[in-house]
């Protein structure tokens, strides 16, 4: 029992000292929350001060940035018040000097009312006078010359007419007498003034015939083994090409056919910055540039006849204009030339009264016929011409196309124009040119192929190589023979030489029979005696 008492007070003991612990304990720990909550409270007042204080100082500065610029406002407000009411002071004025301005013409036109009603009071009264003078002499004519009024006013006009047709006659006499005089004058003024106001001479660019190859590298690449692929070039584009052999860098592209030759050009240069080359390769380039060609001629053709104003003018035959970019005629660029004659005949056109896109379409179109002159047979006239009525040109250019180099006599003032614009663009300084080195070897092939035949003693070539003469032996063939060469010379000539326009071949064939009198002593006979 007493053990137990013991227990129970050590039990209730612990539980006391126990009791006053955890109370310590949590004593302590609550003085220490406390301690942290105070040391929280603090540092958030610290912030919330901070805070305020930064708060107001924002406030502070906005407020004294809204007064800056509501100031601004009020002082720019306070300026355009300002010119606002100059400007009204302005119109005040304007207004009130309109008014007076109003005012005094106003009173200007009362002031004229006026004095137009006094005129016209003035001039009835002055009609009305010269109504009685005119009716007072009527009556006096009358009474004088016993004439009714119509007979005296036939009278009048009869011999009103006669004088006035003496005086037209008369001044038709006088002027064309003047006309006759300075006719020549004024159309070789009309000429200088076209040529000054034509066209522009500038640098001509000339069909080059010639390749430059870099170097032997690409040479070979573009040769191939055994030249195969300069021969496949050749077969697909239908020229000749040919390695000068004094400068080996140098290929030249042998052609009568300027179109071939540019496409040759175009082909040879595009190879040229090829990777690589094959059979396969230089087809496909061909045919680019074949179809590159033909576009660029229809292209060329458009923008020629657009810049001249033409109108509206066959597809087809603005690829034939096209193609004369690529012929030449003695060094001259044919499209150039053609251009210069239709601007030199629409300012002549202009100043005479005549159709000027006419003339410039007859113009244009008189060396057409020089775009086909290499494959068709006949003269660029002559193939001008057809082309022209082909297309549904009108009668004048016909005309003018063909005799536009004096073939037959013009007919209209167009083909007159025509011919001497054409005349005006070649023969004007700096026109045409050529090497000397081709006039020499056209001359000389010319006198090669004449001097070929036994039948020709001599031959010679005249007028720039436009003519042929041959002198025959009579004794060595007859009329029918010398009539052969003729034709035989030039069927050699078309075949084997490159010409500009057409070449007349003349043979001559003259045989002489020359006899003397009194160039011996006659002897005399003896008399028999």
């Amino acid at each position: 029992m007493l053990y137990l008492g013991i227990a129970v007070v050590t039990l209730i003991l612990g539980l006391v000292v126990g009791y006053g612990r955890e109370n310590h304990q949590l004593n302590h720990r609550l003085s220490k929350a406390t301690a942290q909550a105070e040391q929280i409270e603090q540092e958030n007042q610290h912030q919330i001060k901070q805070a305020v204080q930064a708060i107001q100082t924002k406030v502070e500065t906005d407020v004294a940035e809204h007064q800056d610029e509501v100031n601004e406002e009020i002082d720019e407000q306070v300026v355009e018040n300002q010119l606002r009411q100059e400007r009204v002071e302005l119109q005040e004025k304007s207004l009130q000097s309109f008014a007076s301005r109003l005012e005094k013409s106003e009173q200007n036109v009362q002031r004229e009312q006026t004095e137009l009603q006094e005129l016209e009071q003035t001039i009835d009264q002055t009609q009305q006078q010269a109504d009685q003078l005119v009716q007072q002499r009527t009556d006096l004519l009358h009474e004088k010359s016993g004439l009714l009024p119509e007979q005296a006013e036939q009278t009048v006009l009869n011999m009103t007419q006669t004088a006035l047709q003496q005086d037209y006659e008369q001044s038709v006499r006088d002027e064309h007498e003047e006309h006759v005089l300075t006719a020549t004058k004024e159309a070789r003024q009309l000429m200088v003034e076209a040529i000054q106001n034509g066209p522009i001479d500038v640098p001509r660019d000339h069909i080059d015939r010639n390749v430059i190859i870099p170097d032997e590298g690409m040479r070979n690449k573009i040769t191939g083994k055994n030249e195969q692929r300069l021969r496949l070039l050749e077969t697909l584009i239908g020229v000749d090409l040919i390695f000068n052999p004094d400068s080996p860098e140098t290929l030249i592209i042998s052609t009568n056919d300027p179109i071939r030759r540019e496409i040759a050009r175009g082909t040879i240069n595009e190879l040229i910055t090829a990777r690589q080359l094959n059979n396969a390769v230089i087809e496909n380039v061909v045919r680019s540039t074949e179809r590159q060609v033909i576009e660029q001629l229809r292209l060329t053709g458009e923008e020629t006849c657009a810049n001249l104003h033409l109108g509206w003018v066959h597809p087809d035959l603005m690829k034939l204009i096209g193609r004369l970019q690529y012929r030449t005629s003695y060094g001259q660029n044919v499209l150039q030339h053609s251009v210069e004659v239709a601007e030199l005949c629409g300012i002549m056109a202009t100043e005479l009264g005549v159709n000027v896109r006419l003339a410039k379409r007859a113009g244009l179109l008189h060396d057409i016929g020089k775009a086909v002159d290499r494959e068709v047979n006949g003269t660029h006239v002559e193939l001008g011409v057809q082309i022209a009525e082909a297309y549904g040109e009108e009668e004048s250019v016909v005309d003018a196309i063909a005799s536009s180099h004096g073939d037959v006599d013009s007919e209209t003032t167009i083909s007159v124009l025509v011919r001497v614009a054409d005349s005006m663009s070649g023969a004007r300084p700096g026109a045409r040119s050529e090497s000397v080195e081709e006039y020499l070897n056209r001359l000389k092939g010319l006198e090669r192929i004449a001097n070929a035949h036994p039948e020709v003693k001599d031959s010679y070539a005249i007028q720039a190589g436009r003519e042929i003469r041959m002198m025959v032996d009579p004794k060595a063939s007859d009329d029918e023979q010398t009539e052969q060469l003729a034709q035989q010379v030039c069927a050699q000539i078309e075949a084997e030489l490159t010409y500009p326009g057409k070449i007349k071949v003349t043979a001559i064939r003259r045989s002489n029979a020359v006899q003397y009198v009194g160039g011996k002593q006659v002897p005399r006979k003896k008399h028999v005696s």
